[in-house]
């Protein structure tokens, strides 16, 4: 069958292909009637850009590039997946380029391949949106770039935050509510900055309850990753490690916080092999409400951050929306209460 062209969705509108052209290039200049009766044209002729001579006609790769690491969680997952659903719909192609921030520099990630690909836009979730060699390079090669939760020079792009001091913060307080005194917490790299928020609004929260920081047992990422002494860890590999060292504290946390729900599920499979009842003995909470917090038995109480939309704006605003002021744009966090949360234990008070 012969491909749709843009000449056959303007003769079945009645309007010009320039129009059509308009419209399918997110040009503002067509009015919201005729927009929506191309699109509709679109739709029920199965119309789809020819992107090879869209970007000779444009000067435009449509291609936008986005960085994930070599350990996959569901916030990188969901993100991708999410930012590839929205490309999809602004006929752009996603690029990944895997970068490992512990070994490697993003600015010479960069230039090894997304650079080669000219991408008209790149995402830059932690940590690489924190890699000024790598920000200096995209202004010099005129790419505009979105920040997801960085930690420095916030104005200098757009970024986009999720609210992890509110969403953490709710977590130590649905602890507290419940009666624990004693915490444990899994904490992120300190590099990344939704990490740092995170511990710092967990203690915050917890403080200004009264609990002295000395109830609060933290373990570090990195510690349990050079504890592993390999490349070939998962996240639960890791929570399972971080659980096993809290609960063997001669006073053992009766609440446990995780920077994300895989290191939760962790906690909870180590917890359930030592024999620790969860929630009867102990409490474990994570964060992003990902298929680790469903799928975990008992599932997992978190905080939900709108990965999904996060991504969606991203994709926007690279490829589609006028240059604009640089902000910082918040997104909300919500409490997610499940099984894996109740009561302290009478000796935990």
């Amino acid at each position: 069958m012969r491909a749709v062209t843009l000449e056959d969705i303007a003769g079945i509108v009645g309007v010009s292909a320039k129009t059509v052209s308009r419209v399918v290039n997110n040009d503002p200049r067509v009015s919201p009637a005729t927009r929506q009766r191309i699109s509709d044209a679109i739709e029920q002729a199965g119309y789809r850009p020819n992107l090879a001579a869209r970007s000779l006609a444009t000067a435009r790769s449509n291609v936008i590039g986005i960085f994930v690491p070599p350990a996959g969680s569901h916030f990188f997952s969901e993100l991708v997946r999410s930012a590839m659903r929205a490309c999809r719909e602004h006929s752009y192609n996603l690029a990944l380029e895997e970068f490992d921030g512990r070994r490697e520099s993003a600015a010479d990630t960069y230039r090894q391949g997304l650079r080669q690909l000219r991408c008209d836009g790149v995402i830059l979730p932690p940590v690489a949106g924190d890699d000024m060699d790598l920000l200096d390079l995209l202004d010099q090669d005129g790419v505009r770039y979105v920040r997801i939760s960085p930690a420095a020079q916030l104005h200098r792009s757009l970024s986009i935050n999720a609210d992890h001091a509110r969403g953490t913060a709710a977590v130590a307080e649905h602890f507290w509510a419940n009666g624990h005194r004693r915490f444990g917490l899994i904490a992120a790299n300190p590099g990344v900055a939704s990490g740092r928020i995170r511990r710092e609004a967990f203690i915050s929260a917890l403080m200004s309850r009264g609990v002295p920081l000395e109830a609060i047992e933290i373990v570090e990422f990195d510690s349990l990753v050079d504890q592993w002494g390999g490349a070939d860890w998962s996240l639960i590999d890791l929570g399972r490690l971080g659980g096993r060292r809290l609960l063997g504290a001669e006073t053992p946390p009766t609440a446990i916080f995780t920077y994300n729900d895989e290191l939760a599920a962790g906690v909870v499979a180590e917890a359930q092999a030592l024999g620790i009842s969860v929630p009867r003995e102990l409490s474990v909470a994570g964060f992003d409400d990902s298929d680790a917090a469903r799928l975990c038995s008992p599932a997992l109480t978190t905080a939900r951050q709108p990965i999904a939309k996060i991504a969606a704006m991203a994709v926007a605003a690279l490829a589609c929306e006028p240059q604009r002021p640089y902000q910082a744009i918040s997104c909300p966090v919500s409490l997610v209460v499940r099984q894996s949360t109740g009561r302290a234990p009478i000796s935990g008070c």
